[in-house]
């Protein structure tokens, strides 16, 4: 997404937050007893991070206005799926083009390995710029961006994809319209690719040029071509704006008939609105467009019968870039938590990050990427990224329904029974500048252990600028020194968990 508006801001808050105050929160984070009775034992965790380590005692202390609150998880209520490959980046397609995504950038392999495996998009507004033009060589740095695509760029992604067992999306142009161009593209690329490639994305955000009825030639004619080509193919789409729904609905009603099992996904984008004027307050709150916009995508789904259902391959805070001194602060980092568990929570099966360099799609800075990149090196890990992180060591399983009682009105709750180990983990959102949530957490079941790691900035507030997750920063090279959890106090079925102002905890319960 680029300098062309999306739609869909949407209003009230989501999962629970607000409502009347309720006491009762049993002892203070921190505290190492343990009222379950069992012993505190080591939990293993995804396995890009490493092991979630063994608890200790301590924690952030409550300090200034803090209120109660309490969180009930509804054990037997699965209301959607984590699975591997949930998390993803999205890039310009002229990503492509500086020898950035290769098999030797070792720190952003690194940092893809941290949360991975994870999806990468690849497309974007650039890739209705960029043609197939095969004996074209990568060339480092930019910009200016190249927008010829070769073969040499195919095989370096292709290596890095290998160092990071990422499967990506790859777009082809769809606006200069030459189906013989994108079908030889298509077929390098799915030769060289082979099992790393998820699915090809013809155009980008088409709802842009049109209602689906103005555009259905065109696509069919490039879609015929490239099926020709690569009998085989798998095709995802249609990457519209959150404001076409109405699009990818009578595109997935078309093509499912004419394509059949070769439309394997829905794609759409999600922004919360534009740059320009965005504030922190538009990211305090969970939107309420959201589960709209995955009725829209879950009834196109089944209706259809499209095998792997939809994902956000492109979503961030606001389109054009993001807000400067917003959308590159902690609040963001808060903010993606939302995004991600509300997505998931209403069916979607990944969230694709987007990011990009200053002269990709146009030449305004990314302010809103995970990770920052200059001339193809990577400078440093992006708040967003951190929401992304604590995301994946929740793990992967089924979220669960939470309810939430607080005053604060910017806490949410979240809840994975996560497969692994047969654990729960809890997310404790906060994104109230000034004031803590001492939380009670009721999982349903006899809790023997519980520990959390803390998600916060480097200053007060909700702009801070760096962000850290179990006391450690990730390090350009993707380097990641965590801290271990801090033990919390449990009591039967509950857990009491202290969660500062502007910060997210991470609670394991066995």
């Amino acid at each position: 997404m680029g300098g062309t508006p999306a739609t869909g801001t949407g209003g009230a808050s989501g999962s629970g937050a607000g409502g009347a105050s309720s006491a009762g929160a049993s002892g203070a984070a921190g505290s190492s007893g343990s009222g379950g009775g069992g012993p505190v034992t080591t939990v293993g965790i995804n396995s890009g991070a490493g092991p979630w380590g063994t608890p200790v005692a301590g924690g952030p202390a409550a300090s200034g206005t803090m209120v109660t609150g309490t969180v009930t998880v509804s054990r037997g209520t699965a209301n959607g799926t984590v699975g591997a490959g949930y998390l993803g980046f999205s890039v310009e397609k002229t990503h492509l083009t500086n020898s950035t995504i290769t098999g030797t950038n070792a720190p952003l392999i690194a940092l893809f390995n941290l949360i991975g495996p994870a999806s990468l998009r690849v497309g974007a507004n650039d890739v209705e710029l960029c043609s197939w033009t095969p004996a074209t060589p990568p060339a480092g740095g930019g910009p200016p961006y190249g927008k010829k695509i070769g073969t040499a760029m195919v095989d370096e992604l292709n290596d890095f994809l290998n160092a990071t067992k990422a499967k990506v999306i790859y777009a082809l142009n769809f606006s200069l319209n030459t189906p013989a161009n994108d079908a030889a593209e298509a077929t390098y690329a799915s030769m060289k690719l082979g099992s790393n490639l998820y699915g090809f994305e013809i155009g980008n955000e088409l709802n842009k040029y049109g209602t689906w009825p103005t555009q259905k030639t065109q696509y069919e004619t490039i879609a015929d071509s490239v099926i020709a080509a690569v009998p085989n193919i798998r095709l995802v789409g249609p990457a519209s704006t959150a404001s076409g729904g109405d699009f990818t609905t009578a595109l997935a009603k078309d093509e499912a008939t004419k394509l059949g099992s070769k439309l394997v996904q829905l794609v759409g984008h999600y922004y919360l609105g534009g740059a320009g004027t965005a504030t922190v307050s538009t990211l305090q709150t969970v939107k309420s467009d959201m589960p709209g916009l995955s009725k829209t995508m879950s009834t196109a789904v089944s209706g259809n019968h499209i095998a792997e259902g939809y994902r956000y391959d492109e979503a961030n805070t606001f389109y054009n870039h993001g807000q400067m001194g917003v959308s590159d602060t902690l609040v963001a980092s808060l903010w993606s938590l939302d995004l991600l568990f509300v997505s998931a929570t209403n069916g979607a099966s990944g969230v694709n990050f987007h990011g990009g360099e200053t002269g990709m799609d146009g030449t305004s800075p990314f302010y809103y990427e995970p990770i920052q990149e200059n001339l193809g090196v990577v400078q440093a890990v992006m708040p967003v990224y951190y929401g992304m992180l604590l995301f994946y060591l929740a793990g992967q399983g089924s979220t669960l329904a939470t309810t939430v009682t607080s005053s604060n009105a910017n806490f949410t709750a979240y809840a994975i029974d996560y497969k692994a180990d047969g654990s729960t983990s809890v997310v404790l959102d906060n994104k109230n500048a000034s004031t803590g949530v001492q939380v009670t957490v009721d999982v349903g079941t006899a809790v023997t252990s519980a520990s959390a790691i803390y998600l916060q900035g480097t200053a007060a507030g909700l702009t801070a600028p760096s962000v850290t997750l179990a006391g450690a920063a990730v390090t350009p090279q993707g380097a990641w020194a965590r801290n271990p959890p801090f033990i919390q106090t449990t009591s039967g079925n509950t857990v009491s968990v202290f969660v500062p102002p502007a910060s997210a905890a991470l609670v394991r319960v066995q």
